[in-house]
């Protein structure tokens, strides 16, 4: 399905989003995916499968979401107790009479 040689912003906006979307999507073309889905979701008996996947796919970015947020305020924690503790060590130093 992939016929043209450029990207567009809008896809780099979509692969920055999730790259299997984008991937599958360049692949295979909207229409083709949509087609796999309703076959699928004939075949297993599923209803509306399309909003099941986005709330997977919402699930799976929140997920990654909360780990980069946790990942940043750990490293903003570290540096806070670094610096803590250099002040501390600098005025127990400086008030100790060993400086």
């Amino acid at each position: 399905m992939i016929e043209r040689e450029t990207i567009s912003a809008h896809e780099i906006n979509k692969y920055d989003y999730c790259p299997y979307q984008w991937y599958y999507e360049r692949l295979y073309g909207r229409a083709e995916l949509r087609r796999l889905y309703a076959q699928r979701n004939a075949r297993l008996h599923l209803e509306d499968s399309m909003s099941a996947n986005f709330r997977k796919g919402e699930g799976y970015h929140q997920r990654s979401y909360f780990l980069l947020r946790l990942r940043r305020m750990a490293w903003k924690i570290a540096v806070l107790l670094f610096a803590a503790a250099a002040f501390g060590g600098y005025v127990w130093v400086k008030y100790s009479g060993m400086g």
